[in-house]
């Protein structure tokens, strides 16, 4: 016998925005694990400021703001940079194939590539763009939330981190 009772509230639940769907948590884990494996191999090779100076030539073609960004912050200082390009990658990797602080760790990721877009070589463009754009998804989703550590941290922190 159907219970249509407990198949509504199931729908609606599930519908409800409670939890994102386990798409979405694959899509987490992927990207993490991307992340994490090139953060780490930045992170465990060396960090060199070649990491940033080599962005000058895509600094200057860049769009008005990101090129000022690119030449007035970013090129003068390679060592911080460098250090904060590796170190996001495999932290906010981390973050995301954990599902800890998947909010937090979604919009750095997305920034992080939007940077890259215009600062990294034009090749490896849609799949900047693509990693900056599921990292947006996780953030606005709560990827972390079905299954993820943010199940745990969500009853101790705020909702805009998790």
């Amino acid at each position: 016998m159907l219970d249509t009772q407990a198949m509504a509230n199931e729908s609606a639940s599930s519908s409800s925005g409670s939890s994102p769907s386990w798409g979405l948590v694959l899509v987490r884990i992927a990207v993490g694990a991307i992340l994490l494996h090139a953060g780490w191999m930045k992170v465990s090779g060396g960090i060199s400021d070649q990491l940033v100076t080599s962005t000058r030539e895509s600094f200057a073609n860049a769009p008005g703001i990101v090129r000022a960004w690119g030449e007035n912050v970013v090129l003068p200082h390679p060592t911080i940079f460098a250090h904060l390009i590796a170190w996001g990658e495999f932290l906010g990797g981390l973050a995301l194939f954990l599902g800890a602080l998947t909010r937090i760790a979604g919009i750095a990721v997305s920034f992080q590539f939007v940077n890259f877009y215009f600062a990294g070589p034009e090749s490896q463009r849609f799949f900047v763009l693509l990693l900056a754009v599921c990292g947006l998804g996780c953030a606005i989703s709560r990827a972390g939330r079905r299954c993820g550590l943010d199940v745990f941290l969500a009853e101790r922190l705020p909702r805009w981190m998790t």
